[in-house]
């Protein structure tokens, strides 16, 4: 069993991706993310985009966390959340199938996920 906890951010009212005050706290939430990723915390996460590749706001992050108290606490320091641009709901996943490879082209500085 590997346990994972999702937390599925959707934006509030208050979101303006081009308002100076989101484009701030997003660049604080892009630099939360690298601290989870580089301690082993965030497992993958990204946004949901619209056929039109146009964005909303909203996420998906999934996190390693001995339980949902703790997950919960994560997302709620995120600084999107703590800003009051996002909210989220956390929810447990248990990872039972599927398969992930990649190539890593070490000349060209790039991976292929497959």
């Amino acid at each position: 069993m590997f346990q994972l906890y999702v937390m599925f951010g959707n934006a509030n009212e208050s979101w303006d991706v081009e308002s100076p005050a989101a484009q701030q706290v997003l660049a604080e939430h892009v630099s939360y993310l690298r601290t989870l990723e580089r301690d082993g915390i965030m497992f993958m996460g990204g946004p949901f985009r619209a056929s039109d590749y146009d964005w909303n706001g909203s996420g998906m992050i999934m996190v390693r966390a001995r339980d949902i108290v703790e997950a919960r606490a994560i997302a709620e320091r995120d600084p999107l959340y703590l800003g009051g641009f996002r909210t989220y709901e956390v929810r447990g996943w248990q990872l039972n199938e599927g398969a992930l490879s990649f190539t890593l082209h070490l000349d060209a500085n790039r991976i292929d996920i497959h």
